[in-house]
């Protein structure tokens, strides 16, 4: 068994436990006689998912045995077949057998049994409308208890945690770190051996601290490879259902990402891995006539960047069309001059509400709804999407994500009697701001950082504050919109591990913050959303010459910086 199966065996097994309780639990509600037909439908769809699931992994018999049973709930679901308690009990031995080649599958006896079989023919005949078991031999929906469940019950070496108990556990953390810091500060005015040892004490206390909340952190994780490559079924199936031909590439090497990131981005890659089909692989046809393979290629690209994810898709289709997209702005009104946009800023606008240049709509795409779902969806998680596209050659899309929702790496700044800490995967450099570059009392200025003029702003005008700057400001260098830009704040308090608190009512829709924190003195400070922040706020202050020259080096490099 190679090392990729093994990654998705381990994504693969915890869900189909899950899988299987939800078809066990709905087979005993049918036999309530409530909401027969809906419980049926859900039925389905898990013994669908199961089936594709295991075929993914190469379990060929768990695969037929889901294939068997789909049959039978997609006649009862039809009214083909009676629904009666000798084949909901048939349906339960369904389960039984599933699990049964689950367990040997976790002790490493792929599929060595064949009493799977036995079942599957059952369920042919069943579906077939042939003789069913007598009464008696079906009478109980329930099974005894065996040695075989004793037995894989003390074999359990993980279990699945909920997100929401994992940030409950560093929201602990985080107050245990604050209440450590109060008596640190009450600590350091106790004299003597008595003090020096209480403080000794306390820095054991906080080593452990630290300790556990790495622990924490690490049981979020989890490796991209085998949630990206359980896409490879979704994109065969969904370009066979549009008359394409395509294969997923799937790199990856060892990234982790926070499990509350792939569960939130899961949608959002459907939606692309749709347009990318749809909208971008041309039929067999079409690509055998421009000399491309016949089958297309998406790639699905995950690396650290930044102290963060960086995902790229991208695939060798037809690219995008300046022109269509340039004339369904202007016949939207979302641009008095579309022709004048870099390819970037043109692109941006294909995530507006409604936009589409599909002629007509369908099942799978079209309808105008999907890049608007995408955007929101990873700017809801602290994410940021760029689009490059090169007509006749493909579309990339580079979407930049955080570790993890819960703690991130951040750097604490100070503006007057404030702190805000900016997340450290979008600062490049921190330096002083020269003298001139910025007037006193001014927002907005440009500074030269190794021979090119970058703009800056100072984040006390940004936010809204008041006072006065001090005689000497720092700068902080932030990666903004495939460019760099710098934001002139009083001091630099240093960078560290920020616990994220969520924002409340008030703060949510405040454009800029994305979150909050307590810092270690019990003072709280506001997470700045450095994308947010800027938008729109740096093209008065950017020179014609560097737009320009950012313009023609984006369309160069196909709009999406490597």
């Amino acid at each position: 068994m190679d090392s990729d199966r093994d990654e998705l065996l381990q994504t693969f097994l915890p869900e189909v436990h899950e899988i299987l309780d939800e078809i066990e639990r709905a087979l005993l509600q049918l036999e309530t006689g409530r909401n027969a037909h809906e419980v049926l439908l859900r039925i389905f769809r898990a013994t669908h998912t199961l089936k594709g699931s295991a075929g993914s992994v190469g379990l060929g018999g768990l695969s037929d045995l889901g294939h068997a049973a789909e049959d039978v709930i997609e006649a009862l679901c039809g009214g083909d077949l009676p629904l009666t308690t000798p084949m909901v009990s048939l349906l339960l031995e369904t389960v039984d057998a599933a699990r049964r080649l689950v367990a040997e599958v976790e002790r490493g006896q792929v599929e060595r049994s064949t009493s799977h079989k036995a079942v599957i023919a059952r369920l042919q005949e069943a579906r077939r409308g042939g003789p069913e078991a007598p009464q008696g031999a079906w009478a109980t929906s329930a099974r005894p208890a065996t040695d075989d469940d004793a037995e894989g019950a003390a074999s359990i070496k993980s279990i699945r945690v909920t997100v929401e108990k994992l940030d409950r556990m560093a929201d602990l953390i985080g107050e245990l770190t604050l209440g450590r810091n109060r008596i640190m500060r009450t600590l350091r005015g106790v004299r003597g051996e008595a003090g020096a040892a209480l403080r000794d004490e306390m820095e054991e206390q906080d080593r452990l601290c630290k300790e556990l909340e790495e622990a924490v952190h690490a049981a979020r994780m989890v490796p991209v490879g085998p949630w990206l490559r359980y896409y490879e079924r979704t994109v065969r199936d969904l370009a066979h259902a549009h008359g394409r031909q395509a294969r997923l590439v799937v790199v990856h090497g060892d990234v982790e990402v926070d499990t509350a990131v792939v569960e939130r981005l899961r949608d959002a890659l459907t939606h692309l891995l749709r347009n990318a089909i749809c909208h971008g692989i041309e039929a067999p046809e079409a690509r055998r006539a421009a000399g491309k393979d016949p089958c297309g290629t998406i790639t699905l690209h995950a690396a650290h960047e930044r102290g963060g994810i960086a995902l790229r898709i991208s695939d060798d289709g037809a690219g995008m069309s300046r022109e269509r997209i340039a004339a369904r702005v202007r016949a939207l009104g979302g641009h008095p001059a579309p022709d004048a946009l870099t390819d970037h800023e043109l692109f941006s606008l294909v995530f507006e509400p409604g936009f589409s240049t599909a002629t007509e709509s369908s099942h799978l795409a079209g309808r105008g709804m999907g890049m608007d779902v995408v955007r929101r969806r990873i700017e809801s998680i602290q994410g940021t999407i760029r689009i490059g596209s090169r007509e006749g050659h493909g579309t990339s899309l580079l979407i930049q994500l955080p570790l993890t929702l819960a703690i991130i790496e951040g750097l604490s700044v100070g503006i007057g009697d404030e702190r805000y800490v900016i997340p450290l995967r979008a600062v490049v450099a921190c330096c002083d701001l020269p003298r001139g570059t910025v007037a006193h009392d001014g927002a907005q200025g440009l500074m030269v950082r190794r021979g090119r003029a970058l703009p800056c702003v100072r984040l006390r005008a940004l936010l809204g504050l008041g006072g006065s700057p001090p005689p000497e400001e720092r700068v902080v260098i932030v990666a903004h919109d495939g460019a760099e830009a710098g934001l002139v704040v009083d001091l630099l308090d240093g960078e560290g591990r920020t616990v994220i608190k969520p924002l409340g009512q008030l703060f949510r829709r405040v454009p800029g913050i994305s979150g909050s924190t307590i810092l270690g003195d019990g003072s709280v400070a506001m997470i700045l959303d450095v994308d947010a922040l800027l938008g729109g706020v740096l093209r008065d202050v950017v020179p014609v010459d560097a737009l320009d020259e950012r313009r023609a080096a984006t369309s160069a490099a196909g709009g999406v910086p490597g």
